[in-house]
Parts: structure tokens; sequence; C-alpha cells
């Protein structure tokens, strides 16, 4: 327990203390937006290439994987999306922004930082693939649920894929496996600039998602928050679980950066579809704040079963 309590004591402090720099007016609105873009623009990117280069192309195309972990998502998705609609009568594009708040956990400002913090550098791998092939998968979904908004399928399609190619993220994975098959290797003053600007990232990345999450009110629509939550937190992991480790096969670091990484909270870059999209972005930045504060209690929890589970083979 204690390992687990060193890893995650500090990596939620940071969440907390940006909190609290919001709260008492240390650090402001804009502030906090310009930091997330530095993680995640300057700083995560970095970080996520070094680790992917580290690799080989031919790790990544593990289809076991990928399988097991995105037939958890895609069904989490669309379930809860359709009983959102029918529970809390919400519309076809407001059930699609539920289905993806239950759906898409936070890789990038938590998943990349504490799977390779909790497992080391070969979790780069599976967080590579989920990442990619979640974004893509996760986005094509939601682009369904906005067919029959303005634009229709065209607009909607064209939206995802000017999503995916600006990712910061997904260019960094493609450039570290394009790298990697390179057989080149960083040296001198760019391997400096690039491990520094990695080893930036956890914090800067931590605090700047306790800043932008801050006040959002909690207190309206409270059975949306929490079915939310407790579909992101609990089922995910749970439905995650059950397909790696009732059929196993896949390398034990695979299995527990995915089971981690469907344990995370809502990614921060959800709200940001939802205001794109027009549809439930306030109980979206509610559901975000909720199930961030939450996660300081569940992903412990999920580190010490994952710890465990290594020790047991």
């Amino acid at each position: 327990m204690s390992n687990v309590l060193a890893l995650s004591i500090p990596f939620f402090a940071l969440i907390f203390l940006g909190m609290f720099a919001r709260a008492i007016g240390f650090i402001r609105e804009d502030g906090a937006l310009n930091l997330s873009k530095f993680a995640f623009f300057v700083a995560l990117p970095p970080m996520m290439f070094m680790n992917v280069a580290a690799g080989t192309p031919e790790d990544i195309l593990n289809w076991g994987f990928f399988w097991r972990y995105e037939l958890a998502t895609i069904t989490l998705f669309i379930v809860t999306a359709l009983l959102a609609r029918s529970a809390f009568r919400l519309t076809r594009l407001e059930s699609g922004i539920f289905g993806l708040n239950a759906a898409y956990p936070n890789y990038g400002y938590m998943g990349v930082p504490l799977a390779i913090m909790a497992f080391g550098d070969a979790a780069a791998m599976p967080l590579a693939l989920m990442l990619f092939a979640d974004t893509v998968i996760l986005l094509m979904l939601t682009a369904a649920f906005v067919v029959g908004g303005a634009g229709g399928l065209v607009t909607a399609l064209r939206r995802t894929v000017l999503t995916l190619i600006k990712n910061p993220l997904l260019i960094s994975v493609v450039a570290g496996l394009a790298f990697a098959a390179s057989g080149l290797t960083l040296s001198g003053p760019i391997d400096t600039i690039i491990t520094m600007l990695a080893g930036a990232a956890a914090p800067v990345a931590l605090f700047a998602l306790g800043a932008t999450v801050y006040g959002q009110p909690l207190a309206k629509a409270v059975p949306e928050i929490a079915s939310i939550s407790a579909a992101r937190l609990l089922l995910h992991p749970a439905m995650v679980a059950a397909l790696f480790l009732l059929l196993p096969g896949q390398d034990i670091i695979w299995v527990q950066t995915a089971i981690l990484a469907a344990s995370l909270p809502i990614a921060a870059n959800v709200f940001v579809l939802a205001s794109h999209y027009g549809g439930y972005p306030g109980r979206t930045a509610s559901a975000i704040l909720a199930s961030t504060i939450l996660a300081s209690i569940t992903v412990p929890a999920v580190l010490y079963f994952l710890f465990n589970l290594a020790e047991g083979g």
C-alpha cells in the first residue's frame, strides 16, 4: 500500500494544488487555460514521443489488446448514451456527449504521466495504441450522434478528421513510431530539450487540470453527474478488467495499463467537444470536476489492485 500512496498522493496533490490556486485567485481562468495549452501542446507530446520512440513499431500492433479494450469502450458508450436518452430525456446530440463522458478517460493530462510513473516506460506502447484507437473510435461514435444536426454526416466527419490531425499527442505517437523505425537515436541538445520538456509534463499537466476544472457547479443535475461518474470510474474499469482477466493472453503491463486508463476521470477535451458541437457543455464541465475529485479515491484503489495483480502473477 505504501507504494500506491507514494505515487497517488503527490499525483492528486498537484491537482488539488491547482484547484486551490484557482480558488484563492492566484491563477485565473485565462492563466489556467494557458497552462493547459502548454501541457497539452508543448510538454506532454515530447514525453509521449520519447517513450514511444524507445520501442519498435511492431510493439503497438496488438490486435488482442485492441479488441478487448475497444469492445468495453464501445459497449459503454452506446449503452450509456441510449440509457441517458430514455432516463434523462436528452436529445440525440446530448445523449451522444453523455456517452462520450462515460467512455472517454483522461489519457493526456493523467493517463500518460500516471501509467509511466506506475509501470515504467513499457506502458507507453499500450498508451499509444489506446490513445490512437480510442480517439478515432470515440470521435466517430460521437459524430454518429451528431448526424441530423447542422451540416449532417459530412460536417461531423470533417470535424472528426480535423480533430484527429490536430491532436498533438496523436502526432507525437506517429512521430515516435516513425523515429523508432528509422533506427536513429536522439543525442546532444535535441535530446536534452525533449528530456527537459518531458520532465515538466506531469507536474504542469496535473496543476493545470486542477486549475481548469475548478469552479464548476456540482449541485445541479446530480443524478446525471453521478451516473456519468459511476460509469467512468467504476463500470468502465470493471468491464475492461473482466475482458482482460477472463480472457488472458496479454502481457501484464498491457493489462495493468488498460485497467488503469479505464479508471481515470473524464478527459478535459470532452468539454471542448461538447462546446464545439453545441450540446451538454454545462453538465460535462460539472461531471469532469466531480469525476476528477472522486478519482482521488477510486484511482488509488485501482492502483493497489493492479500492483497486487502483478505480484500475484
